[in-house]
């Protein structure tokens, strides 16, 4: 009997060995049993505190194993540093910290964010840090006295053409534009602006440009030419006046001014603007390198847009709704981009809006050429339409396929359209509607 026990003691026992080898197996076996090393992480922005995304307290941190299956996660860096230093098994790793919150296309603040290799080695504390940048670019806007003491009213568009469009007027931004950062996609080279700008005497001025970083006085071959995380653009616009007048009686023009903040060097850099298309960042509106003006005078080719006047309706009673409010886009040399963002005063309509995806938001602009979004938006509502193709020479919006939804809310509603040929001729215009109760 006492050799029958040692025998299933001694079988038990080799299963039970068995059993651990194919648990380690299964189910990995934990790194921290074995050589293990220390790491003394600070995160930093090396920026002067200046708003709610850059308290790199409040950072998240990640760090995750490059030759070894482990990850450590810090809801804040507030929360590493009152854990001290961190134990890590022997390995290499990267270490992310970013600002809190989702870092979007369009956002009223810098979003910074960086990640650190480093190399964990048994019984040795390594110390290393993150230096996070600002990931985005940001775009900021300089009205200047002269310009103010100029104009009475403008609209003024800047965009990427790769989704991003940001409108600026008197009444929505005042004599001090806000910045605005956005996220900018890998090969964007050019940033466009154009607009118009009504003197006091109520003549219409032209604003046109763009800017290149290849313009760059120091601008060498081989260098990047796409506009990246922590580029920052200062817009400044100017009036030039044409000898001997003054504002609002003989015809003027806008010089625009573009500074790009140097990260690297710490200093700003100023780019030449290339006078854009439409006659603008000219002595005198209408002598830009192709003659032409916003509409394209002297220009057969040049792109147009057909829009209805603003109109008023009742969301109650439908009075002054009219049947149908179409919006045509011709471009004699073929469409290339046609960009439609929506400006509201209902707080309850932009939150809709910034929940509703049509191959981008409509708050910061959505670009309308093969956009599956639009259709399925006409379809729902009932219409044929479908969004443009690229090359047509024309195209119907219809903007009335938008009433389902405003008749929901009340306020002053902008529709923003800015359309582009295959020339790269830009024409903007907007269509402003207003629901009563």
């Amino acid at each position: 009997m006492k050799t029958m026990n040692k025998w299933m003691w001694a079988v038990t026992l080799l299963f039970g060995l068995a059993s651990c080898e194919m648990k380690d197996e299964i189910l990995g076996k934990d790194p921290m049993t074995g050589d293990t090393g220390t790491l003394s992480l600070s995160v930093e922005t090396g920026k002067v505190t200046r708003g709610t995304t850059d308290q790199v307290d409040q950072f998240p941190v990640v760090i995750t194993g490059k030759d070894v299956e482990y990850t450590q996660k810090f809801d804040s860096y507030a929360e590493l540093k009152q854990a001290g230093e961190v134990k890590l098994p022997v390995g290499t790793y990267t270490i992310e910290a970013c600002s809190p919150g989702e870092f979007k296309s369009e956002m009223t603040e810098p979003f910074y964010g960086g990640e650190q290799e480093v190399k964990i080695q048994k019984d040795v504390t390594s110390e290393t840090s993150v230096v996070c940048t600002m990931q985005n670019v940001k775009i900021s806007i300089e009205l200047t006295d002269e310009f103010l003491a100029t104009y009475q009213d403008w609209t003024i568009n800047v965009t990427d053409k790769n989704g991003h469009i940001k409108t600026y007027t008197k009444t929505a931004d005042g004599e001090t534009p806000a910045p605005v950062y956005w996220k900018m996609d890998e090969g964007v080279e050019i940033i466009y602006i154009d607009g118009t700008a009504k003197t006091n005497g109520g003549e219409p001025v032209i604003i046109s440009g763009t800017a290149k970083k290849s313009n760059l006085p120091e601008y060498e071959e081989g260098d990047d030419t796409s506009f990246s995380g922590g580029d920052e653009l200062k817009i400044d616009f100017t009036p030039v006046k044409v000898e001997g007048s003054t504002p609002g009686i003989l015809e003027e023009g806008i010089q625009i001014t573009i500074t790009l903040f140097n990260s690297e060097k710490n200093e700003n850099v100023e780019i030449p603007v290339n006078p854009g298309t439409d006659g603008g960042d000219t002595e005198e509106p209408g002598t830009g390198e192709d003659g032409g003006d916003e509409e394209g005078e002297g220009n057969e080719n040049a792109p147009t847009i057909d829009l209805p006047a603003d109109f008023s309706y009742s969301a109650s009673t439908g009075d002054g709704k009219p049947a149908s409010a179409d919006a045509w886009l011709y471009t004699p040399a073929g469409l290339k981009s046609a960009i439609v963002k929506i400006e509201t005063t209902s707080p309850a309509f932009e939150a809709t809006l910034k929940d509703v995806d049509m191959g981008g938001n409509l708050l910061e602009g959505v670009e309308l050429v093969n956009n599956t979004g639009i259709d399925d938006l006409f379809t729902n509502v009932g219409l044929e339409d479908r969004s443009p193709k690229p090359g047509v020479t024309e195209y119907k919006f219809p903007v009335g396929a938008f009433f389902t939804f405003l008749d929901m809310f009340t306020g002053e509603h902008k529709f923003h359209i800015t359309l582009t040929d295959n020339e790269d001729v830009t024409v903007s215009d907007v269509l402003t509607i207003t629901i009563t109760e």
